[in-house]
């Protein structure tokens, strides 16, 4: 192999690599404002969940939403009625 097919070969191998890496570029432009708009919704996200933890009574944190939801409205499960069960008689 020449000097001349050697710098050839290089000089290809450069200009792929450069259109590469410019396409790269454009993938990170393009990506970077979602991903920044990502990180703002997740930092707003945790924030709420934090205020939303600080509002939540210290016994209720270890249970279920359901259950702290229906501790929280003691009236509304007090008139709730079920539905009779299949075969049950209708009072």
């Amino acid at each position: 192999m020449n000097v001349s097919e050697l710098l050839r070969l290089l000089q290809t191998e450069h200009d792929e690599t450069a259109t590469r890496a410019g396409n790269l570029r454009e993938q990170i432009e393009r990506l970077t404002n979602p991903l920044a708009e990502t990180e703002a919704r997740l930092a707003e996200l945790a924030a709420t969940r934090k205020v939303i933890d600080c509002l939540t009574p210290p016994e209720g944190r270890n249970r279920s939403r359901g259950d702290r939801h229906r501790d929280r409205l003691p009236a509304h499960r007090d008139h709730v009625q079920r539905p009779p069960r299949e075969g049950a008689p209708r009072p």
